[in-house]
């Protein structure tokens, strides 16, 4: 019987997508990783090298490529591949969408990669029904959430396939590196923040709660950051007027391994965003046994949390349910002991061998 051929396409990969990838290749599919450039344009990735599974790359770092040629350039690359059936991410881009249709000419099947939902933002009737129209080519979906299904359903997808489970990572990778030679004790656990320094991230919200919650508490803790972006002068200059500056360590941007040391001593995630289409350092926080306290507009709780279980989900607005929450993890050991025993026991339901169960739904296995 001959090996299925497929291809994934995304911008370019960071470590969750060659997870993914590889992931599907070892499950015993010829994979062509198309990725169009190097390099992210928003996000520091590190590089990793794929095994398992043949690289693309459509364009050089430095090298600027039109709507229309970069467009020709993923088609011909899945063609090229062989591959029946090309999982496109960047749905809402011109150059994805003219591939799209060109691979629908020539007879081969497009699945989208979605990880948005109808919460994410105000919607507006007439940007809804341009993405309609430029979903329409597409076979079927692959979501990352059941409030991304949701959305899908009401742009169209009710009788084309649906499968969750696009974002996951590879539990058994985050635990090796996450590795600790003795634990870290209750008392000297701090909070921990891992996230982008953005508008979305609400780290303002973050840092606000946090100074309240160090009036009352009962351990000496600091709030960890670990991130990058615009929003770092800010943010310090706001934790200088909350009397909170020498509590506040900005760690900066860290490598995968020091991300999960730090996850495995810490306790507990803080992710507040006010736009979180889904939130892959919730599974990372989960993989190392780490409770997190993250918002309700995560597409990650409907997949990953129990709350008050293994974490607690907050209202990224109102800061008196988070403040609780830290207070409780503060407080009682014995809580927190439970709720990071629960972290480690559930984050198998962000592993990545569900994203090949997903995929091998859509390919009809």
């Amino acid at each position: 019987m001959a090996v299925r051929r497929i291809a994934f396409a995304w911008e370019s990969f960071g470590p969750s997508h060659l997870d993914r990838i590889e992931a599907a290749a070892a499950a015993g599919w010829s994979v062509t990783a198309i990725e169009f450039s190097p390099a992210s344009s928003e996000y520091l990735w590190e590089q990793g090298e794929l095994a398992g599974a043949r690289k693309v790359t459509l364009t050089r770092a430095d090298e600027r490529v039109g709507t229309i040629r970069l467009a020709w350039r993923l088609f011909r690359a899945v063609r090229r591949s062989g591959s029946d059936v090309a999982f496109l991410s960047h749905y809402n881009e011109l150059r994805v969408f003219l591939a799209a249709v060109l691979l629908r000419l020539v007879g081969c099947r497009v699945i989208t990669l979605m990880v948005s939902k109808f919460d994410d933002y105000p919607r507006l009737l007439w940007r809804e029904v341009g993405k309609a129209l430029m979903l329409a080519p597409y076979d079927g979906v692959l979501v990352a959430s059941r409030r991304t299904a949701d959305y899908m359903r009401f742009l169209g997808f009710r009788r084309r396939p649906i499968a969750n489970s696009l974002d996951s990572l590879d539990l058994a990778r985050l635990r090796r590196l996450g590795t600790a030679e003795e634990a870290v004790a209750h008392a000297d656990r701090d909070f921990l923040i891992v996230a982008r320094l953005v508008e979305k991230k609400n780290l303002h919200f973050a840092l606000r709660a946090y100074a309240e919650w160090t009036r009352n508490a009962v351990h000496p803790r600091r709030l960890r950051i670990i991130g990058y972006g615009h929003l770092e002068p800010e943010l310090r200059a706001l934790a200088g007027e909350l009397g909170i500056a020498d509590r506040v360590v900005f760690m900066g941007v860290a490598e995968s391994a020091q991300v999960c040391q730090a996850m495995r001593d810490a306790l507990c995630l803080i992710l507040p965003s006010t736009e979180e289409q889904f939130g892959f350092v919730v599974i990372e926080a989960l993989a190392q046994g780490l409770p997190v306290l993250v918002s309700a507009n995560a597409g990650a709780v409907d997949e990953l949390i129990d709350n008050g279980v293994n974490g607690w989900i907050v209202d990224p607005y109102r800061p008196q349910a988070l403040i609780a929450a830290m207070a409780l993890l503060d407080r009682d050991e014995t809580v927190w002991t439970k709720a990071s025993e629960a972290a480690n026991t559930t984050a198998e339901r962000g592993d990545v061998r569900h994203f090949v169960s997903g995929v091998a739904a859509l390919l009809g296995r």
